[in-house]
């Protein structure tokens, strides 16, 4: 990510700029992310004359912007959150809003996009966390312990048009950690279970081990096949999205491409049950 270079970055001129554009703003200790005011988030705010007396009073304090009001923020924790979003958009159809784009002192990342309703969530992915109603981010030109600050990444800066979250992110944030799946009820033991349990092992070692190039067609491959054991009654549906899904991201697919390819692979293999003695 290439920064945009600030020369001579004033927090004082950032801090009423932010609030110029109904960006609630507080101020955080020199350095740190610790509020500097007594009640923290809940002081932000867009009026100018208090983001003025504030910063008059401590000039080199950091610049916090409350989220979940003008936008919500995905936080990506330095090298872990930065692998682990470009692992979830390893499917060619997966896109990343194009927001205003912060480089954080640690590596990582700040995506700000269009309030979504939602909260604040910590690591609901390794190194992700939501930054949504009740939370904040510190913002450029700030800066972090480390004596490096945060930077609007080129050409992604705040002028740059908020853009929604896309619904697969919203599902990870907010959504069932399983693939929408058909519903089944739950079965009894059955003479096949034991084949079906190993047809279930079986498949999910296929789809774990499969290379780039045939991931998808062997997840639905693997998908249908447990989908038609579904049908017959033994295997339970969640059971098998939820063991193949995980399968299907040590491979290397991404979330949402691989919750799509497995939901309509068992949904295929339900609607073909197969006979097992």
């Amino acid at each position: 990510m290439n920064a945009i270079p600030e020369s001579r970055p004033n927090a004082t001129d950032a801090a009423l700029d932010y609030a110029a554009r109904d960006w609630p703003v507080f101020p955080c200790v020199p350095g740190g992310k610790r509020p500097a005011t007594a009640h923290g988030v809940h002081d932000a705010t867009t009026d100018l004359d208090q983001v003025a007396a504030w910063w008059k009073h401590q000039p080199d304090a950091n610049v916090a912007v409350r989220t979940g009001v003008a936008f919500d923020v995905l936080d990506l924790d330095g090298t872990e959150g930065l692998d682990e979003a470009s692992r979830l958009a390893g499917g060619d159809d997966v896109v990343w809003p194009a927001g205003p784009t912060v480089h954080t002192p640690g590596g990582g990342a700040h995506l700000y996009v269009t309030p979504s309703g939602l909260g604040n969530r910590a690591r609901f992915r390794p190194g992700c966390d939501w930054r949504g109603d009740g939370g904040y981010v510190i913002a450029p030109p700030s800066i972090g312990p480390n004596g490096q600050r945060w930077r609007w990444v080129f050409p992604w800066g705040p002028d740059t048009d908020l853009e929604p979250a896309p619904g697969w992110l919203v599902d990870l944030v907010d959504g069932p950690a399983t693939p929408a799946v058909p519903r089944t009820k739950a079965v009894a033991r059955h003479p096949g279970d034991r084949y079906a349990e190993t047809a279930l092992e079986r498949e999910c070692q296929r789809v774990a081990g499969a290379s780039a190039g045939t991931r998808n067609d062997t997840l639905v491959r693997a998908a249908f096949s447990l989908g038609q054991l579904v049908g017959a009654g033994v295997l339970d549906a969640e059971t098998v999205a939820s063991h193949l899904l995980g399968a299907a991201l040590r491979a290397g697919l991404g979330d949402a491409e691989a919750r799509r390819t497995l939901a309509s692979g068992l949904k295929a293999g339900l609607s073909n049950p197969r006979a097992v003695a």
